[in-house]
């Protein structure tokens, strides 16, 4: 009668011990804080202003590509043209890196969100009918820590690049332009 007992006891304790997944509950709640707090930053950040912005710079290399036609110019001569296309680098993914980045951000909430509450719920198989125990859990959990980590790096990247591409555009347009201008005007005839 005792074996029948402790059996039954040792069954209740496992029964009602913690679920799978649960000592990774509080990765994945500071996870989805880390995302939803970095996202909220990003989503602020003037997106719209990249398109516009990436035409003005590409249509002023034009221009001064187009002036500078057969013209030799020496490393500080080209600086402001450096700085012009390196603005327009910074620029020219923006519109595709933002849609991205944002498809990313709403998935990453989403994995996070769904894998916690199986972890609450005590699932036992996912979505695709594979059974979840903890070492699915453990998996399932580096997985979404590791891309939520890479998340918040590339919205890092993403608006430092915005940043940086719009920062004082008008003025290094100007300097292009009239670096150009002045490369390219003949000298005016000594008196």
């Amino acid at each position: 009668m005792t074996g029948r007992l402790s059996l039954f006891c040792v069954v209740l304790l496992t029964a009602c011990g913690p679920k799978p997944g649960t000592r990774h509950l509080a990765d994945l709640e500071q996870a989805l804080l880390q995302v939803d707090s970095a996202a909220a930053l990003y989503m602020e950040a003037p997106h719209e202003a990249a398109a516009p912005a990436h035409a003005r710079v590409d249509s002023a290399l034009a221009l001064v590509e187009a002036r500078l036609q057969g013209f030799a110019v020496n490393l500080e001569q080209g600086k402001p043209f450096s700085r012009l296309d390196e603005r327009r680098r910074m620029l020219k993914r923006q519109p595709g890196r933002h849609r991205r980045i944002s498809q990313e951000i709403d998935r990453t909430r989403r994995q996070i969100g769904l894998l916690i509450e199986a972890i609450v719920d005590g699932a036992k198989v996912d979505a695709l009918g594979e059974p979840i125990d903890t070492a699915y859990f453990r998996r399932a959990t580096e997985d979404e820590l590791r891309i939520s980590g890479h998340l918040i790096e590339e919205m890092d990247i993403a608006l430092d690049f915005l940043e940086r591409g719009l920062r004082d555009l008008d003025g290094v347009i100007r300097r292009a332009d009239s670096t150009s201008i002045a490369l390219t005007t003949p000298p005016e005839p000594p008196f």
